[in-house]
């Protein structure tokens, strides 16, 4: 029961850090106490905390390749919320080029979430390996192209203003 809830939980989160994260990318926040950044940071957090506690949880029963797989999923967890901090910091110092390094921090999450939905649906539908292969490599470039995309148009604008 406590694993099926951690898990529904952590999807939820997922799903809302992502929507969240969207909406902060849209329309840069100027404060990182803007209702739609906090919003994304404590819903990346939750979701990464419910993710490491469903592998603590699970550790013991899981097998050598499964425990190498989650531990790296873990570390990654780890790492989005480092950069989800560091977006919160990007905000708070507002030093030069502030709004490039944010979207590539909440860049960097946003894909790894759309990459880790593609991979779960494929997953979930028994696709073949080779196709959930392909749909974490489309995931990725499609992400990357969208926060290349962001950040030339932020790039215009600041050179505009200036």
């Amino acid at each position: 029961m406590l694993h099926t809830s951690l898990i529904v939980l952590h999807a939820s989160f997922a799903v809302a850090g992502f929507v969240f994260g969207c909406l902060v990318m849209a329309t840069l926040p100027e404060s990182p106490r803007s209702a739609r950044f906090v919003s994304y940071y404590a819903l990346i957090i939750a979701a990464m905390v419910c993710l490491i506690a469903v592998v603590a949880l699970d550790w013991s029963t899981l097998a050598v390749a499964k425990r190498i797989a989650f531990g790296i999923l873990s570390v990654l967890a780890v790492y989005l919320v480092v950069r989800a901090e560091q977006a919160r910091r990007s905000l708070v110092h507002r030093r030069p080029g502030w709004r490039t390094a944010f979207l590539g921090h909440v860049g960097f999450v946003l894909i790894s979430l759309f990459d880790g939905f593609c991979i779960v649906a494929a997953i979930d539908l028994r696709l073949p390996p080779w196709v959930i292969v392909v749909v974490a490599v489309l995931g990725v470039a499609v992400g990357i192209w969208v926060i290349r995309r962001l950040v030339r148009r932020e790039l215009t604008r600041e050179a505009a203003s200036a």
